[in-house]
């Protein structure tokens, strides 16, 4: 990646058992996030960090194993991945529009 460049990595982990809650198992995903120290922000369908790439791919590695390791038989993660330069402020996808309290850790990190 080129310096000063900022990535935004969602993702969303649907995990599949035989037996017991689907969100007990999603809960010990988040829990890999939120002991990882990387800004993220929790939301109905998806966990976003903020990150170096490689570094936010290993923590949804290590989340898709807590489910596994909480008794997952299988687990489909959908993956977006956004990254983008100093140059990107004039574009129309950028993170420092449309501030709210919900998003406002993303913003000037």
């Amino acid at each position: 990646m080129e310096p000063n460049t900022k990535t935004m990595l969602a993702f969303q982990v649907i995990p599949r058992l035989r037996e017991g809650n689907n969100f007990e198992v999603v809960d010990r995903a988040i829990a890999v996030v939120q002991a990882a120290g990387v800004p993220f922000q929790v939301g109905a369908m998806e966990t976003t960090m903020q990150g170096d790439l490689d570094h936010l791919l290993t923590i949804v590695k290590a989340a898709e194993q807590a489910c596994l390791d909480a008794g997952a038989v299988e687990v489909i993660t959908n993956i977006k991945i956004h990254t983008t330069t100093p140059d990107a402020t004039d574009t129309f996808c950028t993170y420092d529009r449309g501030v709210t309290p919900a998003n406002h850790m993303f913003v000037g990190m």
